[in-house]
């Protein structure tokens, strides 16, 4: 062997050493952060909302057929699996989103290492991007399920693109589809671009495989759903309502009353047009001289109509802005195009451009995963945050305050004096709380009829599908004989609109009586009546 060839193997053996050392630390990094952020308080409403469905699961109850959602269950069912790997507590609660910032971080620093970015720039984007993926709720949360799953669809399409492998898009195809149901949208936005870009690149190429490919995927995912719904005895019609009558309608209402403006169809995000900009600039400068590569310009419109998906549904959905993690796959992106294309003063724009993700990823480091804006802890002391002692370690990892109760110690207990008081009561029962962890904690069936309870869960005497789930109440009574409903609200003075919107307004005034436990805390029993005699 010769004097260079043994160089050559000690370099390629030192680089498989650093790339194998770069994923190690990338999957500890990503789950620790994750881990220790998301068990820095909670906001019930969010922390909770996937905890007691996936319980709900293992229980033999399930999303659509025995409790309504609003939006996919794909993320209750992830959570049952982690339950029933892990047991239900909080820590397999969050496993589950620290798992999945794992899976989207290395498969990141994969596909910077496909698109030729230096190893030190690729560990570093991953080490971005792995800060504001999962880390901005740190628990599981429907949006950013279905971000995740659109990304690695997206991720999946590009790859195909490079490496002309079907079972690429089969995949990326499918894994929409996931996304879909776990969020509807931003899913639905980028399913619409995509599937428009994909009739054009087939075009494009004069080849209909793609176009086939995706239908066959599509056709894949639809037969696992209708399996999936007559196997578990779901109704096709309220299947439809849950998962896109409603939800329509609720959109349709929204988008009618927002207010577009400067600052949110721009200032709020600013930092990933910082990155967009440059790349679609040099895409249409390479492409003006027939000079880019096709691959390349059809990596550049994927990224960008990923990108506009996600900022078109934030600028039209009331929850906290989650997708900066965008911010370190486009500067990978621009490194890609400013090295292939060798723009004049490269070697400069690479460590600028590398400099503000890094400054960026401290800002939103610091909004969201320290001060927690996103479960509205911003004004919390989060220091104060206490352990809950429950038996089996329930809350084992969780430092405990919420942005409704300055002292923990007084929520906690309140929390055990309602957990006693139901342990107690023996009778069928029903649970209508924001606090979604007592079918867990109790390891018993709750019968809640709904996922959560905000405005929009379900339908209200306004919409067109209020009977549809004026029905659906009832029969959650009636199936599971409840005798009492008790609606447990801590640090809120439950007014009878809030029993009305809960419950009054889906069942006739005598076939209930109330009892006033506390200002937060009400006891309905149910009566005796005609209503409840048949499920029609």
């Amino acid at each position: 062997m010769s004097k260079n060839e043994k160089i050559l193997n000690k370099n390629n053996f030192f680089g498989n050493i650093y790339i194998v050392a770069s994923y190690l630390f990338l999957g500890v990094f990503s789950f620790s952060i994750n881990y220790w952020t998301g068990s820095r308080g909670v906001f019930p409403v969010d922390t909770f909302v996937h905890f007691d469905p996936g319980a709900r699961i293992l229980q033999g109850e399930l999303p659509l057929r025995d409790f309504w959602v609003v939006h996919g269950v794909v993320v209750d069912f992830i959570q049952s699996i982690f339950f029933l790997i892990f047991g239900e507590n909080w820590k397999a609660y969050i496993f589950h989103s620290s798992f999945l910032n794992l899976i989207i971080t290395i498969f990141s620093f994969r596909l910077f290492k496909e698109l030729k970015i230096e190893n030190k720039y690729a560990l570093i984007l991953s080490i971005c991007l792995s800060v504001l993926f999962f880390p901005v709720s740190g628990t599981p949360f429907l949006d950013i399920h279905s971000a995740f799953f659109s990304t690695i669809s997206v991720y999946l399409i590009l790859l195909f693109i490079k490496y002309q492998k079907n079972s690429y898009l089969f995949a990326g195809v499918f894994f929409l589809g996931v996304a879909f149901f776990c969020k509807q949208v931003p899913a639905a936005y980028f399913i619409i671009l995509i599937t428009i870009f994909l009739f054009f690149y087939s075009f494009s190429i004069k080849k209909f495989n793609p176009i086939l490919t995706s239908c066959l995927s599509l056709c894949s995912f639809l037969l696992l759903l209708y399996f999936f719904l007559i196997y578990n005895n779901i109704d096709f019609n309220i299947f439809l309502i849950q998962i896109f009558l409603f939800p329509r309608e609720i959109s349709i209402d929204r988008f009618a009353s927002y207010d577009l403006n400067f600052k949110n169809i721009f200032l709020d995000f600013k930092f990933i047009y910082l990155f967009i900009i440059p790349s679609l600039l040099i895409t249409l400068k390479e492409y003006f001289y027939k000079r880019i590569l096709r691959k390349d310009l059809y990596y550049s419109i994927i990224l960008t109509l990923f990108s506009v998906s996600l900022i078109y549904h934030q600028i039209h959905t009331k929850n906290q802005i989650f997708i900066f993690f965008l911010i370190p796959i486009l500067c990978a992106h621009l490194f890609y195009m400013l090295n292939n294309y060798k723009i004049r003063y490269y070697n400069y724009f690479i460590p600028l451009f590398l400099l503000a993700c890094i400054l960026t990823t401290f800002k939103y480091h610091d909004r969201f995963n320290l001060d927690r804006k996103f479960h509205e802890l911003s004004n919390t002391n989060i220091s104060n945050g206490i352990s809950i002692n429950f038996e089996k370690e329930f809350f084992s990892g969780l430092k405990w305050i919420t942005p409704k109760f300055q002292d923990p110690k007084e929520e906690i207990k309140i929390i055990k004096n309602f957990y006693e008081l139901i342990k107690k009561d023996t009778s069928k029962k029903m649970l209508i709380t924001h606090y979604n962890f007592f079918s867990g904690l109790t390891s018993a069936k709750l019968h809640s009829p709904s996922r959560t309870y905000d405005n929009i869960a379900y339908p209200g005497t306004n919409s067109k599908y209020f009977e549809n789930y004026k029905i659906f109440f009832k029969i959650n009574i009636i199936k599971n004989r409840v005798k009492n409903i008790y609606v447990f609200e801590p640090g809120t003075t439950i007014t009878e609109t809030d029993l009305n919107h809960k419950i009054f307004n889906y069942l006739p005034v005598e076939c209930y009586s109330v009892i006033d436990i506390e200002p937060y805390l009400k006891k309905i029993e149910i009566q005796d009546c005609s209503y409840l005699k048949n499920k029609k």
